[in-house]
């Protein structure tokens, strides 16, 4: 991949976004397609809905560029269509959680029999050799697609999480991909899409007039986006990173979803059901606000991604990572809350002094 290429690539996805964005509010607004507050939605005023359609137009313009026509990219628009499309329904209408998984599912087999994306191999995350997954390779390839695709999806609580850890978790895979990689070109187009959004979705004043949310449809799109780049680069004899090291720049979205799953159905509960249990959850209920909660969560998603960069460059043996990444997985909530009462616990004496000032 050549730089002449791949900058006006970036540039293209990133202006497109934003142009779409622009372009997308008033028929947001003509169709409906708007999120009201009301219920556990506490947001100011009617948002339009707009980010996945926007991103969409933005990276495949820009892909077009970076990489030309071909059958998989074809399969990447063909997936990618098709979860916009279902997310977009379900954005204004509110689908049934099977059919949002039967999509999910054909989304899939497109990735592996037009895309030729599959996981074949966990690496070696025992210490006993590369694991192969043989027959269950689609199996396990469907498991780890769904589970990213929801767990984007179910952490898209707050303006700009969502996309901010999309944006660490693309940028650490460019990082390890190496300059030359199709993947690497891949993951910065999708991160200059995603750029492009938070211009308008991360929380700061000057764009409250412009906010919109990326809803399913973007939210979907973009785990993935991730999930292919992820298998992309490492699967096969010329893999540029192990798989591993790749569950690190996911690490926090996934630790979210998989503890609110474990959790629900131990209450028995619909993993699928809505609920205020999510990591931005609990720190909002400490007391922090959008801007601390999306600071907090985005500042350790890059602390691991980080770590996992370094572990790749610095050889640093896989049943290792994995080890470290369980115990991340299995405290993380943990940390959570003893942030938010650590939080809670600052909010009191501030206001023990301020009563006895």
């Amino acid at each position: 991949m050549s730089e002449p290429t791949l900058i006006p690539a970036i540039t293209i996805a990133f202006v497109v976004t934003i142009s779409f964005m622009f372009a997308l509010r008033p028929f947001a607004t003509s169709v409906g397609l708007l999120d009201r507050p009301g219920g556990r939605k506490s947001h100011l005023g009617d948002v339009p809905v707009i980010g996945g359609l926007a991103m969409f137009q933005g990276v495949f313009a820009g892909l077009l560029m970076a990489l030309g026509p071909s059958v998989e990219l074809a399969s990447l628009f063909s997936a990618s269509f098709l979860l916009i499309a279902i997310g977009v329904f379900d954005d204004k209408y509110t689908l049934s959680p099977f059919v949002r998984i039967v999509t999910q599912i054909a989304v899939v087999l497109i990735m592996v029999y037009g895309g030729k994306y599959l996981l074949a191999d966990l690496g070696n995350p025992f210490g006993f050799g590369v694991i192969e997954l043989g027959p269950l390779a689609l199996i396990f390839t469907t498991v780890v697609t769904l589970t990213m695709i929801n767990a984007y999806n179910l952490v898209d609580g707050i303006d700009g999480l969502a996309g901010c850890l999309a944006l660490i978790a693309l940028l650490a895979l460019a990082a390890v991909g190496g300059y030359a990689s199709p993947a690497t070109a891949l993951a910065l187009t999708v991160s200059a899409a995603v750029g492009g959004f938070l211009v308008f979705n991360f929380p700061v004043v000057w764009n409250r007039p412009i906010r919109s949310f990326m809803g399913d449809a973007g939210s979907t799109m973009i785990g993935f986006t991730i999930v292919w780049i992820a298998l992309g680069m490492s699967q096969g004899s010329d893999r540029l990173v192990s798989p591993v090291i790749c569950l690190w720049f996911a690490a926090l979205p996934i630790f979210d979803c998989l503890t609110c799953f474990v959790r629900r159905m131990m209450k028995g509960k619909s993993p699928l059901q809505p609920g205020r249990d999510h990591f931005h959850h609990i720190l909002k209920s400490g007391g922090l606000g959008v801007r601390r909660v999306l600071g907090t969560l985005s500042g350790l998603q890059l602390i691991y991604a980080i770590a996992g960069i370094s572990a790749h460059f610095a050889g640093v043996p896989e049943f290792i990572m994995f080890a470290l990444w369980a115990v991340l997985g299995i405290t993380q909530r943990k940390v959570i809350l003893a942030i938010a009462r650590s939080h809670r616990a600052h909010i009191r004496r501030k206001r023990r002094l301020h009563a006895a000032a």
